[in-house]
């Protein structure tokens, strides 16, 4: 019964991000990418869910409560999403049939490798203590029905939020599955959470494979080395020893989606121009990721900007300077609020005072 729980819930994530993804990524005028808009709904999903948790955490309200408040996007935006781009799907989805029969050695390699990947990353033992924090903090949210109320690791009530975690709600969402389905913390972070990542950092790579080399033996190759770099690259702090070892981390994302989701934004850029909506795309991704991990506080600021400011210099376009600084906004509010916190000017108390 879990095994089918947990394929349900995987399979629904997908649904979801494609859904919440296509009101950013679809164009009725263009050729759109399936990927990109899977990658954009994903940030979008969890920028919204911040938008809904963070209130109710700050007002001491039950799980349960964000629970019910979140299954209204879930159902309204992917009937939304059908009812205003189904004829854009049934195209895609016969385009990707097509391109899978002319490729299909190309295609059975990348979901060879995906698999693989995939469970590999299941079933490895992690042991690090942020590893046992974020399946303890899932599974404290669930038996106390509260929101980082409790501490993961005592279970004592905390006098205040921890801010280096608090505005992570990636895990939250964690909490609000297994509240709703009752599936175990372990599975839903260590498995599922594992599995859906891996499976967009791999499409990703295959968009970034497919930008560099049209003809798709060249990009099977630089494909197949990109994860065999994962495997064999190991190391303290990499990008690589996260995905393989930690994938259900939210450094994880930053490093492997988030990073490689602002590349692929850039890359559209470049090859084809400014278009509308490229940089509201950019924004989606930085507030999504500002909910995942405070990591992103400095590492996504650092990205844009040594990627977008000499793009907006070279092509001598100065009014995208603007908009390069509102993408960076939401880490950069998240950072200025963190060392605030850690000074000392404030606190935000986990109860009424």
């Amino acid at each position: 019964m879990i095994l089918f729980k947990a394929l349900a819930v995987f399979l629904i994530n997908f649904i979801l991000y494609a859904t919440f993804g296509s009101f950013f990524g679809i164009s009725k005028k263009e050729k759109w990418s399936l990927t990109v808009t899977v990658m954009i709904g994903f940030f979008a999903y969890y920028a919204l869910f911040a938008l809904i948790c963070l209130p109710i955490m700050f007002t001491y309200r039950p799980l349960s409560l964000l629970a019910h408040f979140w299954i209204v996007p879930c159902v309204a935006v992917p009937f939304s999403s059908f009812v205003i781009y189904r004829r854009e799907w049934a195209v895609k989805i016969r385009e990707l049939t097509g391109v899978i029969t002319s490729e299909k050695y190309f295609w059975i390699t990348v979901v060879t490798v995906t698999v693989a990947s995939a469970i590999l990353t299941a079933i490895t033992y992690s042991f690090t203590l942020d590893a046992a924090y974020y399946v303890a903090n899932v599974t404290t949210n669930v038996d106390t029905n509260m929101i980082n109320v409790y501490d993961a690791f005592t279970g004592s009530w905390q006098d205040h939020f921890e801010l280096r975690y608090v505005f992570a709600t990636y895990y939250a969402v964690d909490s609000v599955v297994c509240y709703l389905t009752g599936l175990p913390a372990l599975i839903e972070t260590k498995i599922i959470m594992s599995v859906t990542v891996m499976v967009i950092v791999n499409m990703l790579y295959v968009l970034v494979c497919r930008r560099f080399f049209e003809d798709h033996r060249s990009a099977l190759l630089m494909y197949v080395l990109m994860v065999a770099v994962n495997f064999l690259f190991i190391s303290n702090y990499t990008t690589s020893n996260f995905l393989m070892t930690r994938t259900y981390e939210g450094k994880t994302v930053v490093g492997n989606i988030s990073l490689i989701a602002i590349f692929v934004l850039y890359m559209m850029m470049v090859t084809d121009g400014p278009k509308r909506g490229s940089f509201l795309k950019l924004f989606i991704v930085s507030l999504g990721t500002a909910t995942v991990s405070s990591t992103a506080n400095m590492v996504i600021p650092a990205e844009i900007c040594i990627l977008f400011v000499p793009y907006a210099i070279c092509r001598k376009k100065p009014g995208m300077l603007p908009k390069i600084l509102l993408c960076i906004l939401p880490e950069l509010v998240m950072m200025l609020v963190y060392v605030l916190y850690v000074k000392g000017y404030f606190a935000v108390y986990t109860f009424p005072r």
